[in-house]
């Protein structure tokens, strides 16, 4: 991949996590989605994000070791995804992941997940949200099952908790995480491009 197509793909993915920031802002003005107030402050929000992405990743971590067949399919889906993000720097990295963790949570969390909650209840509203956001991840089935594993436990967090902030950072703290192993250390999950 030479410099101009990297610059290009990662122009790419910036313009599609912002699209995603803003589509989550403007659905909760446009449909006046009402935030809840948080049930902790910012800084214990930021601190317990950050260790739940922390704790989710030694979860991961567990089963690409472990997982057998179901954690094989999972890598050669990050193997066959990982390619778009090689080369690219720490900062690109961070970027990547910030947008995503406020951009997905805006949109799948604090718009979808607020607005189905008022017509057909919290349960049927996160496992709906988690259904939507699992098949755009879509690469198997496994990594579906993954995504909406992963969907159901923000969405809970944030039904508990009340705190966007909570989800955002776990998310994208998890991100980064994940796509920092992915991209700069692959031979620590058994993501080695060459097998």
């Amino acid at each position: 991949m030479t410099n101009k197509d990297k610059k290009s793909g990662f122009g790419l993915i910036l313009l599609s996590q912002l699209a995603i920031v803003l589509l989550g802002v403007v659905l909760i003005q446009w449909l006046d989605i009402p935030l809840p107030e948080s049930k902790i402050n910012e800084l214990a929000a930021a601190i317990v994000g950050t260790l739940l992405a922390v704790l989710t990743f030694a979860l991961v971590f567990l089963l690409y070791r472990y997982g057998g067949k179901f954690a094989q399919e999972l890598l050669n889906d990050i193997r066959r995804v990982s390619g778009l993000f090689v080369g690219y720097s720490w900062g690109h990295v961070v970027l990547v992941a910030t947008l995503a963790g406020v951009g997905e949570e805006l949109l799948f969390r604090a718009f979808l997940q607020g607005w189905l909650s008022s017509f057909i209840g919290i349960a049927w509203a996160i496992l709906l949200v988690s259904l939507v956001f699992g098949l755009l991840h879509y690469l198997s089935f496994s990594y579906f099952i993954s995504t909406l594993i992963m969907s159901i436990i923000f969405g809970l967090g944030y039904y508990f908790s009340d705190s966007l902030l909570l989800v955002m950072v776990w998310h994208g703290v998890y991100d980064l995480i994940a796509l920092g192993v992915i991209i700069k250390y692959p031979g620590v999950i058994g993501n080695n491009m060459s097998e």
